[in-house]
């Protein structure tokens, strides 16, 4: 199913009080003030700020806290993987074994602590660390702590290249025109409770792969195929002149994941496109005849509980629509923000819906656009529902260098947000995290809630390299 219809509402909403009271405990934390009405993005950095130095000579693509939000990995141009102590920011682990200098490194993810463990570990594993770049290889690095150093020691302890994987007749010294991977989640899936499983993305397809210990001495993890997902365009016959993504550089209108999001709650995989649509996939699957999207290891065509979020192309006069950048499910698995390449944040709905027949399906609508408080027509990179139970706001940011908050549950066209927390106009934000802690007199006192937020990003380094940013929220 795709929506096409324009928002019902289509003037600025009043925000609601839910929301403000969130936002002005986040702006806070940063300024110490609430936020004004008046206010404008300044150049003075925030009073929470901290900076990690000393680290990363290039670009910081991407970023992520431990499950336990004692360590934040961060991924580098640089072709290394940083690993830092977020309560003092120091750098305590450089990752590089085994990287190609010519590729940069683009993603990283931790394994949940709730993730299945394998009986087959010889030792207490602390933690499993993905990373994944423009080489198309997928690497696991392994952490145990050793009381003896009285810190964690790092392996490389499995490698999958999606070069091969796509191109059979590829041979391992082939450099030209490898599979950038952009989207990198552990997956604990109600389908299968009994695998730990870890997602990427490259081209035009999905993975799923199966995570283990090997049989052996050399402790290191077998990564086998689980399930695969590749995209098509929805109308072939439209599809050279509807969101062509790179111009004359893309003759043939190649499509590709720009980005990969699983929710847990309802088990379904979001899609973000270089054709502009989002697409969501139950990994709850059977085998079906008539459906563009294919699992390529088994041979099935997994058509239950689909759906498109896509606009029209010509929706935002004076555009071609554009491809998407990001996308990012809520908590609860029913709301849905897309990012679009034109600077845009689309907030969607997604409704189970049940048929005549008693089957049921997803029914997605736009609720929201977001425009406004990023410089005009420049990417973001990033949305992400924040809050406590009801995630009353959504982050965004971008290639201004800013972070700018939104209500969440905001309807139809909103021009500004509730207030920018960031703005580091010579810093591109490529990536962002945060983690958050509840303390036990949280249901009381519901302001009780403490954490960490991390951006990554820059340009060139200089004499003392590309920092990333920590604030205390």
């Amino acid at each position: 199913m795709t929506i096409t219809d324009q928002p019902a509402t289509f003037h600025q909403p009043p925000t609601r009080l839910n929301a403000l009271h969130e936002a002005t405990i986040l702006h806070s934390s940063f300024f110490h003030r609430p936020p004004d009405a008046a206010d404008t993005p300044s150049s003075s950095p925030p009073r929470n700020e901290r900076i990690c130095l000393g680290g990363h000579r290039e670009t910081i693509f991407g970023i992520s806290f431990s499950p336990d939000g004692k360590y934040l990995a961060t991924a580098s141009q640089d072709s290394t993987i940083r690993i830092w102590e977020s309560r003092s920011n120091r750098l305590v682990e450089t990752l590089s074994e085994g990287m190609d200098v010519n590729y940069e490194c683009l993603r990283v993810a931790w394994r949940k602590s709730g993730l299945v463990k394998d009986a087959n570990a010889e030792e207490e594993e602390t933690y499993l660390l993905a990373s994944a770049g423009a080489d198309g290889i997928l690497r696991l690095w392994s952490a145990i702590f050793r009381e003896e150093r009285e810190k964690l020691q790092w392996k490389l302890v499995g490698t999958k290249d999606h070069y091969q994987l796509l191109d059979s007749n590829a041979s391992a010294s082939e450099t030209e025109d490898r599979p950038q991977i952009y989207s990198l989640q552990f997956v604990q899936s109600p389908s299968f409770p009994n695998s730990t499983l870890l997602m990427t993305s490259a081209d035009d397809a999905i993975f799923l792969w199966n995570i283990k210990n090997s049989i052996g001495t050399d402790k290191t993890k077998e990564i086998t195929s689980h399930l695969s997902l590749q995209f098509s365009h929805l109308d072939p016959s439209l599809a050279t002149n509807v969101n062509q993504f790179g111009g004359p550089r893309n003759p043939d209108n190649d499509l590709f994941v720009f980005d990969a999001s699983y929710s847990e709650v309802n088990d379904l995989v979001g899609a973000a496109l270089s054709d502009g649509t989002c697409r969501i996939v139950s990994l709850s699957h059977s085998g079906g005849p008539n459906d563009e999207t294919q699992d390529r290891e088994h041979g099935h065509s997994l058509y239950e509980k689909q759906c498109v979020l896509s606009l029209p192309a010509n929706y935002f006069p004076g555009t071609t629509g554009g491809h998407l950048t990001a996308l990012s499910w809520d908590s609860s698995g029913t709301r849905v923000a897309t990012c679009i390449a034109s600077g845009k944040v689309v907030l969607w709905s997604i409704q189970m819906m049940m048929r005549e027949d008693g089957s049921q399906f997803l029914y997605p609508s736009c609720a929201a656009i977001l425009e406004g408080g990023h410089d005009v027509h420049r990417p973001l990179f990033g949305a992400r529902y924040y809050g406590r139970k009801n995630e009353e706001l959504v982050l965004t940011w971008g290639v201004d260098g800013k972070v700018c908050v939104w209500d969440s549950y905001s309807v139809g066209l909103v021009t500004s947000p509730l207030c920018t927390l960031i703005s580091h106009s010579a810093y591109p934000i490529y990536a962002l995290d945060f983690t958050q802690t509840r303390s036990h007199h949280a249901e009381s006192s519901p302001d009780l809630q403490r954490g960490c937020l991390a951006i990554g990003g820059g340009s060139d380094g200089g004499f003392l390299g590309v920092p990333a940013y920590l604030y205390d929220i």
